[in-house]
């Protein structure tokens, strides 16, 4: 089997154990206006759109991540993303949402002001994959 079948093969398996997330992500992805390929690592394809929310950096899902076009070619955001939560989703399969992706909105809509976003499992644990910290 060559190189490319099997890189094929592996993005296809990993949509499907990815299902929920993909489809949440392929549902958004009209409203997010016209979309640009920002990178694709670790069977994720990277993408800016211009009405993603100014104040989100990023939004993992799937095989698909999101950024706003002014984070785009931050490598702490990437690296968040596309290192770090995909492996969360890539171990959680169709828990992902439910374990991690929630419970990060949650996180984010309830934190005390002044709080530390990446203290929260949900956050440290993208960064500990990616091997970054950030304070």
């Amino acid at each position: 089997m060559g190189e490319g079948v099997t890189h094929s093969l592996l993005f296809a398996l990993l949509f499907v154990w990815q299902l929920p997330q993909n489809l949440v992500a392929l549902a958004i992805m009209p409203f997010l206006g016209k979309l640009r390929m920002v990178t694709c690592r670790n069977y994720c394809i990277g993408l800016a759109g211009k009405r993603f929310p100014e104040r989100a950096g990023g939004i993992s899902l799937g095989n698909f991540a999101f950024f706003h076009p002014d984070t785009a070619h931050d490598e702490f955001t990437i690296r968040h993303e596309m290192d770090g939560h995909t492996v969360d989703s890539k171990i959680f399969g169709p828990l992902y949402l439910l374990v991690i992706g929630i419970l990060s909105i949650l996180h984010i809509i309830f934190m005390k002001k002044g709080g530390r976003y990446y203290d929260f499992y949900t956050e440290r644990w993208p960064n500990k994959h990616a091997g970054i910290f950030k304070n």
